[in-house]
């Protein structure tokens, strides 16, 4: 019975060290508060509200939170009818303690957490320079002369900037110098009391991969990981069009300039002189793989003439890219950069299925879409 009773506490004690490693504990008080309902939200898109305390006279709460499996930090938010009074960045196994009131919320102090700590100290930044904001602004309306064109409202724009750049290079510092913290992940998306974000702009998307590598070392995998990956791609590629449209001048279509199998960068505006078939597949689709046994006999027949056929594969592995255009001995031009369906020309030539191509004359104009077969051959032979 003794050797039994052993175990069930053995079994009880080792329970409790595994939930201990998986949770955390959250303490604290809240001034001006008796008898408010204090409301612990997980900063989920909506929020989800996972416990609330009835505060005492003393404003004394405590809240538990188990990761269980999850293995990422969790934002959270202390709050009191919608109203804020700390935001919280935890991890399992944290003992944190917060000191806050209803009064006033932004000077809440919390210990115990690193990624609080980090999350207070940006909270404290925007507030800084939102009261900056504020108080420039205040001195234009005093002036009565809200004109454009006035010198104070000029120089009111011109402060606003100073204040603004300000606030940008502090963040940029953060995001490096906590680059392995989700409280940088916040940085990123931080926004301005007017509602405009601090990034976003195409000169941002180093400090958008270069956070997304970091983070992604220590916690693989992670959502807030791809959400950056998706905004550095999204950021690059808007930079790539915008410089592609804007130098394709006279031409009535977008350059394409993405790397063949060599690495050797090829632009589509290049073959202007030549019926070129602009054509998009992947490697691991079987229809647009398929596609290009039909294509194959065509080019050689028509290639002498003036015929190219450039195409922009949709692969994410070099090595299985390659391995097709050689097992299939394609000897046309074949590029790709890799990053799938995020890649610029299917924006570009607003693609949204494969298998899809255009057929551009030698004037660099489109004179065909997703031809295939026979209807494909006799529009080359038209204007060839």
């Amino acid at each position: 019975m003794k050797t039994r009773l052993f175990f069930v506490c053995l079994a009880g004690l080792l329970l409790a060290v595994s939930c201990g490693k998986n949770a955390v504990t959250i303490k604290g008080h809240v001034t001006d508060a008796k008898d408010e309902l204090l409301e612990l939200f997980v900063n989920t898109t909506p929020q989800k509200l996972i416990d609330t305390v009835r505060l005492d006279s003393l404003g004394t709460f405590s809240f538990k939170y188990d990761f269980k499996k999850n293995p990422f930090p969790v934002f959270f938010t202390l709050s009191i009818s919608d109203k804020p009074l700390a935001s919280l960045l935890l991890e399992p196994g944290e003992k944190v303690t917060v000191e806050t009131g209803l009064k006033n919320p932004a000077a809440y102090q919390v210990s115990g957490s690193e990624g609080s700590q980090l999350l207070k100290e940006l909270n404290d930044k925007m507030l800084k320079t939102a009261i900056s904001v504020d108080s420039t602004v205040r001195i234009l309306n005093k002036t009565g002369d809200a004109s454009e064109n006035s010198e104070q409202s000029q120089k009111t724009r011109r402060d606003l900037a100073a204040i603004f750049t300000r606030h940008k290079r502090d963040l940029i510092k953060f995001v490096i110098k906590n680059s392995k913290s989700y409280a940088a992940y916040t940085a990123m998306y931080q926004t301005l009391p007017s509602g405009i974000g601090v990034f976003g702009k195409e000169d941002d998307a180093l400090y958008f991969k270069l956070l997304a590598d970091s983070l992604e070392k220590k916690y693989p995998r992670s959502p807030y990981v791809l959400q950056l990956r998706d905004d550095y791609n999204r950021l690059i590629n808007s930079n790539a069009v915008r410089n592609l449209i804007n130098s394709a001048e006279e031409t009535a279509i977008p350059d394409v300039k993405l790397p063949d199998a060599t690495g050797t960068q090829v632009s589509l505006l290049s073959l202007k002189g030549k019926v070129v078939l602009l054509n998009f597949w992947s490697s691991k689709d079987k229809v647009t793989a398929l596609n290009n046994n039909e294509l194959l006999p065509v080019y050689e027949k028509y290639k002498s003439e003036g015929f190219e056929i450039y195409q922009v594969s949709l692969d994410e592995d070099r090595e299985s890219w390659l391995q097709t255009i050689n097992m299939q001995k394609l000897p046309w031009i074949n590029v790709c950069d890799f990053t799938g369906t995020g890649t610029y020309p299917l924006k570009l030539y607003n693609i949204t299925k494969l298998p899809a191509n255009y057929l551009i004359s030698r004037s660099c104009e489109i004179i065909g879409r997703d031809l295939f077969g026979e209807k494909l051959e006799e529009k080359i032979k038209e204007n060839i």
